[in-house]
């Protein structure tokens, strides 16, 4: 079996300011060099009288977050919209947008909030360091995309 390379995952924000129009999908890959995911379960946990102490554990909820890192790149559709100060110095609908993860022709789709938008900076003789965590709103769905 061959492993699965990073970088040939694709991650994609819909960049399109217009509410309930196609997606216009840009790849979040040109500023991005990492990526950490987490499903934040919710979890219910329950011991029982029966099982002499040992608990038990239902997973009852989720929400899903990504958290990109990497270096600001101004004229990158991606980087331009998430850094746009109508976006970075917003609230509420100003933050909402889409995100697609695909690996080949399969891709995960969800409804998200961007969140923590930060512009980094950092050393003088270095690119600006950029973060956004993305949060899942709701379930995602799953698409097939034709290559």
């Amino acid at each position: 079996m061959v492993p699965e390379i990073n970088y040939n995952i694709t991650l994609e924000i819909d960049v399109s300011d217009a509410p309930h129009t196609e997606p216009e999908w840009a790849d979040l890959g040109v500023f991005t060099k990492n990526v950490a995911q987490a499903l934040n379960e919710v979890l219910y946990q329950a011991t029982y009288y029966s099982d002499g102490g040992w608990g038990s554990t239902e997973v009852t909820g989720g929400q899903y977050t990504v958290t990109l890192t990497g270096d600001r790149k101004n004229g990158d559709p991606a980087c331009d919209y998430i850094f746009d100060k109508e976006r970075q110095f917003a609230f509420g609908d100003a933050r909402k947008t889409k995100m697609r993860i695909r690996r080949g022709n399969e891709a995960i789709v969800w409804d998200v909030t961007l969140a923590n938008i930060t512009d980094a900076m950092g050393d003088a003789n270095q690119p600006n360091a950029a973060t956004v965590t993305i949060h899942g709103n709701g379930k995602p769905t799953f698409e097939t995309i034709s290559a």
